[in-house]
């Protein structure tokens, strides 16, 4: 047995017994220590979680932004001639941690749902450039992203020991109480004045529950079943990410907690893409969320492992979205699929957002549990001037993320200013498509 094989092993049965009693990152304070007074409420209202939905086109990416560490769930993504999810995420963590230069360049936390390479493809940048201090996954190792999940958890194994040493749980759905499962790794981050709270649902399942076959392949193989699912709370504040959990799944995560209220939250990062099978009535009518985002890429991109090759988002599920999210959103008109590379245009009214139709879709809430739209913009939001505007702010706008919008102030600097709108047509990597995506969220302003 190799030596990383052998660590790993060490650290999964070590991470198995873990107690799922959360551990507080600070010590109590005593009587007369100032560190005793509690955070003025004025200071508890300034608090605030981002949750960035990072578009990895066809995949998934989510990083929790918290004052006191970050949590990145899942690492992409779509990788084609048009497309490159590895660029795109490296670009935005860039980025972030030029801001939150606080967190010194440090993931506080990685969690991998399930080892399939939508989801794990940029594990080895992830982990040589952000350090995450802590490690969770399903501890699965086969699987189209199973190589990229076996490093990550190496990598937890060889830095198990010493003064920076890195946490790791191997999550197992048997070990998972009716309360949830949480403990120092699983919820690292800490901190005042709002103390996030992150919880293990569900998990690697040990025993097939019955669930047969799908197209004639056991479901019980599907890794997509044994999802990591994580809820995490801010405040009165929720988020749920379920992965790429199925049907058969799905009922038995509803049943486990039907007499919880754990899966009741405000925001849901829709299941497996929005695919036909991630989303049922009954887990919709449960969640019962005010807002709903769906990581997937593009359908303008006609290639394999796309979007548009897997009919994604599927019209079922975009109608029980419908039906069952209760905020609202600017109205946009999208593409949904009727199946495998069939499209038809549907009228979005609902707070459902997409990373294929808006691009990284930002939601910001305090402790208050009240949510806002941070990005994309629209809905009586002020023009953005193209001859002004920072590339933090054009990143925000649909379509076009980190490097498009590095692009554009590269282009302005070079051209002084744009004269029209669809000057953005000669920037690099940006066609007609985006200009017209972004057409009535911006202005040219003076030149």
């Amino acid at each position: 047995m190799e030596k990383k094989t052998l660590s790993f092993v060490l650290a999964a049965m070590l991470c198995a017994c873990a107690s799922p009693t959360r551990v507080e990152a600070a010590p109590v304070a005593g009587a007369g220590d100032p560190r005793a007074a509690a955070p003025s409420s004025a200071a508890r209202a300034d608090a605030k979680m981002r949750v960035h939905f990072i578009n990895v086109g066809q995949g998934a990416a989510t990083l929790f932004e918290f004052p006191n560490g970050a949590v990145l769930v899942d690492t992409g993504g779509e990788s084609n001639g048009m497309f490159d999810s590895n660029a795109e995420l490296e670009a935005y963590l860039s980025t972030f941690f030029a801001r939150r230069q606080d967190l010194g360049n440090r993931l506080t936390s990685l969690v991998l749902t399930h080892p399939h390479l939508d989801h794990t493809r940029d594990v080895p940048n992830v982990l040589a450039h952000y350090r995450p201090r802590n490690v969770v996954t399903d501890g699965l190792t086969t699987g189209s992203g199973g190589a990229q999940q076996v490093l990550a958890q190496n990598y937890a194994a060889d830095h198990e020991t010493g003064p920076d040493a890195v946490g790791f749980v191997a999550v197992h759905e048997e070990q998972i109480p009716q309360s949830g499962l949480t403990n120092a790794v699983i919820d690292p981050v800490g901190g005042s004045p709002v103390d996030p709270k992150l919880t293990v649902l569900w998990g690697s399942v040990a025993t097939d529950p019955g669930w047969g076959n799908d197209h004639g392949k056991p479901r019980f193989q599907n890794q997509n079943n044994h999802s990591v699912v994580l809820r995490v709370d801010f405040g009165q504040a929720s988020v749920l990410v379920t992965g790429d959990l199925e049907e058969k799944a799905i009922a038995d995560l509803l049943t486990k907690y039907s007499s919880t209220q754990l899966l009741d939250v405000d925001v849901w990062e829709v299941g497996h893409h929005g695919s036909i099978n991630g989303t049922t009535p009954e887990l919709v009518t449960a969640l019962s969320p005010d807002y709903a985002v769906i990581e997937m890429g593009s359908p303008d991109r006609e290639v394999a492992w796309t979007a548009w090759d897997y009919g994604h988002p599927r019209e079922e599920a975009i109608q029980l979205l419908q039906a069952g999210v209760a905020k609202t959103r600017p109205q946009i008109d999208v593409s949904v699929g009727l199946g495998k590379k069939d499209f038809e245009h549907a009228t979005i009214t609902k707070a459902i957002y997409a990373t294929g139709w808006d691009g990284t879709v930002v939601l910001e809430a305090g402790a208050d549990g009240v949510f806002k739209v941070a990005s994309p913009g629209g809905g009586g939001a002020a023009l953005l001037d193209l001859n002004a505007a920072t590339v933090a702010e054009l990143e925000a706008l649909p379509r076009i993320g980190p490097t498009k919008a590095q692009a554009i102030v590269d282009y302005r600097t070079a051209h002084k200013t744009f004269a029209t709108i669809d000057d953005l047509d000669k920037v690099l990597g940006i066609g007609s498509a985006t200009v017209e995506a972004i057409r009535v969220l911006v202005t040219i302003g003076s030149h």
